[in-house]
């Protein structure tokens, strides 16, 4: 017997549904509310008899690895992992991760540090000072602080060190952790996190990833977080997923800026709630919300920073074809953790009457200048002009560019050519590359890159593709055929064989590197003439190389935020050494 059918031997539906959703008996079957769409008469059934699930309102269907993938939003490998132990499985890791036992001692040493900072904060002397900023100054619960298990780090150097010897735990193990640092000066190690109250930062499956820190006696850095180990990375993390994800698959996401933010709104009932911690809204964090809904509210603070932040979010997810609804922290509060302190009811309301992201835009331009003037309308537009240019789908850019029109009392042909003026200045290819005409070069380089060495002798193009690394791709289909096709030419003098080199793929790149070899070229290269057709494919190579340079540069753009808020000189010296190296490449 396979372990799959181990695993459902052993485990049975009810009980794993069961521990996510409150099922009742319905005859031999059982019933709920579906968690994957809002409704009020109970569709979705389990029937314990065929190990099976049936939404009858969304059509969600399945057994329990079916049920977990779609529940937790993982892939079928993490979800086979997840019932393996819930069903006291031991997997056979040979196919799996092969850092597996590092990253099982993490997740000890960051549950075991987690318990000692939470006992500290509710049972110990020296975690009165966390306990009196949470209860007294910030108005949590001690239900609360429990369901979040927070904690509280002594203010000494070496509490949680001593703490984790007596537990075996090697301090090779504790570095890897992060929850440790070695001593400035001398041998040795002392505790990372002092003097602080903690947040445990749980992954989706609930274990615990690493902890932001935030200071109790006004030193800097005021939040301290768990570095990049082989468990957590910041920049795919979001607080409060693991708790709300099913609140969040009926009623859509509300994004707020800290984790403050989310408790205090969390215990005032708002559970549909996630926020970043310790850097910048990345794509990452999108695409893993993304698994649960399509619906975002951004709730930011309402300072300049704030809303400067809402302009970046708001571009990323539409990108990303959320449905993104967006509202600012009104005076006198300054962010949302004082907002539910002062009204919680008032908070909700706020929430639930969010507008769409570019009519927030819209309204708040109206109320800043003086619509009926000539002078008001071109504020309007210079602010709007940057916003809106960027809209990458096309219904929701004509829609609003007829509905500024419309507000402003302007002809929608002045408008619209007014937005796409905007963003065309973004970027001209005309200009770095005039001599090259081809559409479906624009459109495409690394397409059109691969449809040209696939029309080229081998010993010819194999120059050209030397100058192409893997890395450089950004569409996964092509990085295959670029792949493969770079071992086929190995040796390879005369033309393409494109019959053998499809043997070499399965049936659906076959449909890839078929269409590619399909692209019409004639009448835009001769491959008799070597000179002209080597400075067209130099033309792709060079295209490609800078649309790899730029997403590089964007990449350590966001890596030096996130450094420069953690204060950590040498990786920033680092950082900015390799972006200026790489930009150099831009010139």
């Amino acid at each position: 017997m396979d372990q799959i059918s181990q695993i459902k031997q052993k485990l049975d539906i009810v009980d794993v549904v069961g521990s996510y959703i409150s099922l009742k008996k319905a005859g031999r079957n059982y019933k709920a509310t579906c968690p994957f769409h809002s409704e009020k008469t109970p569709s979705f059934m389990v029937s314990p008899e065929l190990q099976i699930y049936k939404c009858f309102g969304c059509g969600a269907a399945g057994d329990i690895f079916n049920f977990v993938q779609q529940i937790e939003g993982v892939d079928f490998p993490t979800a086979l992992e997840q019932l393996a132990e819930k069903a006291g499985i031991k997997l056979e890791k040979h196919d799996y991760d092969p850092e597996a036992a590092l990253k099982k001692q993490i997740y000890f040493i960051n549950e075991l540090s987690a318990k000692f900072y939470h006992y500290i904060l509710l049972n110990h002397l020296a975690g009165k000072v966390g306990l009196d900023y949470f209860v007294k100054q910030r108005k949590i619960s001690k239900e609360t602080i429990k369901e979040f298990e927070l904690g509280c780090a002594p203010d000494s150097w070496d509490s949680l060190y001593k703490f984790l010897l007596k537990k075996g735990i090697k301090s090779d193990d504790m570095l890897k952790a992060g929850v440790i640092v070695s001593k400035q000066s001398g041998s040795g190690f002392v505790d990372k996190f002092r003097g602080r109250v903690m947040f445990p930062l749980k992954g989706v499956d609930g274990k615990i990833l690493g902890f932001t820190a935030r200071t109790l006696f006004n030193r800097e850095p005021k939040y301290l977080n768990t570095g990049e180990t082989a468990v957590f990375h910041k920049t795919f993390f979001l607080f409060g997923l693991d708790k709300d994800k099913l609140e969040i698959k009926k009623d859509g996401a509300i994004f707020v800026e800290g984790q403050m933010d989310l408790i205090t709104a969390w215990q005032a009932g708002i559970k549909n709630i996630v926020s970043i911690s310790g850097t910048s809204l990345t794509n990452s964090q999108l695409t893993l919300l993304s698994r649960y809904t399509n619906d975002i509210t951004f709730c930011f603070d309402s300072d300049s920073a704030g809303i400067n932040a809402s302009y970046r979010a708001i571009e990323m997810a539409e990108k990303l074809n959320f449905n993104i609804k967006m509202t600012v922290i009104p005076t006198p509060y300054k962010d949302l953790d004082d907002m539910v302190s002062a009204n919680a009811e008032e908070a909700k309301r706020y929430l639930k009457n969010a507008i769409p992201a570019y009519d927030f835009f819209i309204l708040t331009m109206l109320k800043k200048y003086d619509k009926s003037t000539a002078l008001g309308k071109k504020s309007i537009m210079d602010e709007l002009i940057p916003l809106f240019s960027r809209i990458s789908n096309q219904v929701l850019f004509d829609h609003y560019s007829k509905k500024i029109a419309s507000e402003l009392d302007l002809s929608g042909e002045a408008v619209l050519s007014v937005l796409k003026k905007g963003k065309a200045e973004d970027f001209d290819e005309e200009t770095l590359y005039p001599e090259s005409k081809i559409t479906s070069y624009k459109q495409n380089p690394e397409g059109y890159f691969l449809a040209l060495v696939l029309k080229s002798d081998a010993g010819f193009s194999k120059e050209f593709v030397n100058k192409v690394k893997e890395q450089d791709f950004q569409n996964e289909n092509l990085k295959k055929v670029f792949e493969i096709l770079g071992k086929y030419l190995k040796g390879k003098k005369k033309a393409i064989n494109i019959a053998t080199l499809l043997k070499k793929f399965d049936e659906s790149m076959q449909k890839v590197v078929s269409e590619l070899y399909l692209w019409d070229l004639e009448g835009i290269i001769n491959f008799d003439n070597k000179e002209k057709a080597a400075r067209e494919i130099n033309f792709a190579v060079k295209r490609i190389k800078l649309e790899s340079t730029k997403r590089a540069l964007k990449n350590l753009s966001d890596q030096i935020k996130i450094v420069e808020t953690e204060k950590d000189d040498e990786e920033l010296e680092k950082l900015t050494k390799k972006f200026e190296r790489l930009s150099k490449g831009l010139l």
